[in-house]
C-alpha cells in the first residue's frame, strides 16, 4: 500500500517539548496533571521555546530541523546540557515519527538561578 505520511509542525513541537521535559537542567514549569501548564511552558520569561522546519518526501518520511531557545539553570555545563537536549530530541522524533532530524540548533537565551524559578500554586 502506498500513500504519503505528513506530520504537522505542532506534533514535532510537542515531541521536542516532551524530550525537553526529560532533561533536568532545562527550566520548565512543573505540570500538575497531564496537560496543565503545558501552554505556559512555551510563554513567559522562564520559558524555553521551540521552532520547527520540516520537509516532506513523497514516498518516505521527510526531514525536520529544530531551533530551540532554552532557559537553563545557572551553574550547569551548557555544552553538556545542549548535547543531552539534542540526543533526547533526535531519539524521540526519530522513534515516534520516522522523520530524519537534520539539525537541532540550540540558543541558550537565559540562565536562571534555581530560587528564581516560579512554582505553580
Amino acid at each position: 500500500m502506498t500513500g504519503k505520511l505528513v506530520v504537522n509542525d505542532e506534533v514535532f513541537a510537542d515531541i521536542a517539548l516532551a524530550a525537553l521535559q526529560k532533561v533536568d537542567d532545562v527550566i520548565r514549569q512543573e505540570r500538575k496533571g497531564t496537560f496543565s501548564g503545558l501552554s505556559r511552558l512555551l510563554t513567559g520569561k522562564f520559558a524555553s521555546r521551540i521552532n520547527v522546519e520540516k520537509s516532506d518526501a513523497e514516498d518516505a518520511p521527510g526531514t525536520v530541523s529544530f531551533d530551540l531557545r532554552l532557559v537553563v539553570s545557572y551553574g550547569v555545563v551548557i555544552p553538556d546540557v545542549a548535547l543531552k537536549v539534542r540526543e533526547a530530541v533526535i531519539k524521540e522524533v526519530t522513534t515516534l515519527t520516522g522523520y530524519k532530524v537534520d539539525r537541532v540548533d540550540i540558543t541558550v537565551e537565559k540562565l536562571v538561578h534555581p530560587e528564581e524559578v516560579p512554582t505553580e500554586e
